[in-house]
């Protein structure tokens, strides 16, 4: 688990500190849970793919509802997360190399080759759709 402040930006000079909780499980290795925290409302949980993630650390990720990308310039080495919903939309400054280091230890943990291994398919699919039983044929 990593747990970051990350920086919600409201315009193009405002902005406002969201902490995240970024989750790893080796059972679901593709995917990375991301609970935001904003200091007033709800928190929200996003499931993002880990690949998309790591990639738009260095380069233009993602399509539709979550997307992410370097930002050119930035000494500190930053980029942004682009998440929408039918109810809202953030965008989310992510301080890349912490982010890097943590998804590179995921990657010693379970190597993009073996993500398939071992998936209960049944199961990923009850847990994205939010069901609580397992599907059954019929």
């Amino acid at each position: 688990m990593l747990t970051l402040v990350l920086k919600r930006v409201l315009d193009g000079r405002a902005w406002q500190p969201l902490l995240a909780e970024f989750r790893f499980a080796p059972d679901t290795p593709a995917i990375v849970t991301v609970i935001l925290e904003p200091i007033r409302g709800p928190g929200v949980t996003w499931r993002i793919s880990r690949e998309l993630l790591y990639q738009g650390l260095f380069e233009e990720s993602g399509e539709g509802f979550v997307q992410a990308w370097p930002v050119p310039g930035r000494a500190a080495g930053t980029a942004l997360l682009q998440l929408e919903s039918a109810e809202s939309s953030a965008l989310l400054e992510l301080p890349a190399p912490r982010l890097a280091e943590w998804l590179e230890r995921t990657y010693e943990i379970v190597p993009v080759e073996a993500e398939a291994d071992g998936l209960d398919w049944d199961g990923f699919i009850s847990e994205l759709l939010g069901e609580t039983g397992r599907p059954t044929g019929g």
